[in-house]
């Protein structure tokens, strides 16, 4: 029987992979991996209406991925958690490899 603790992590980490289930939110972790941005620099950056991409970066905030910081009226975001890229490349890779092997490649 699964107990409370392991309950607990499981809905954190499953928050937190849903959170990553969106190809706009990956590609605003790879940028927020090179600098800190503004939700405005990343929308035009991404070609995004800016309400678009500052709800995907609320989405990451609240999974913890990334945090905000105001000055005025800009609001500029920090990914918080640069390992869960790590952890993308390192699935991605395992995936493509089996793919690999049962196809016969």
């Amino acid at each position: 029987m699964i107990s409370n603790t392991e309950q607990k992590q499981a809905q954190q980490r499953a928050h937190m992979f849903k959170a990553l289930a969106h190809p706009m939110r990956i590609y605003f972790l790879e940028k927020l991996k090179e600098k800190s941005w503004c939700v405005c620099e990343l929308a035009a950056e991404a070609d995004i209406p800016k309400s678009a991409a500052s709800k995907h970066l609320s989405q990451l905030k609240e999974a913890g991925l990334v945090e905000d910081s105001k000055t005025g009226t800009r609001v500029e975001y920090t990914l918080t958690a640069p390992c869960v890229l790590d952890l993308a490349a390192c699935a991605e890779g395992v995936v493509l490899e089996n793919r690999r092997k049962q196809l016969g490649v």
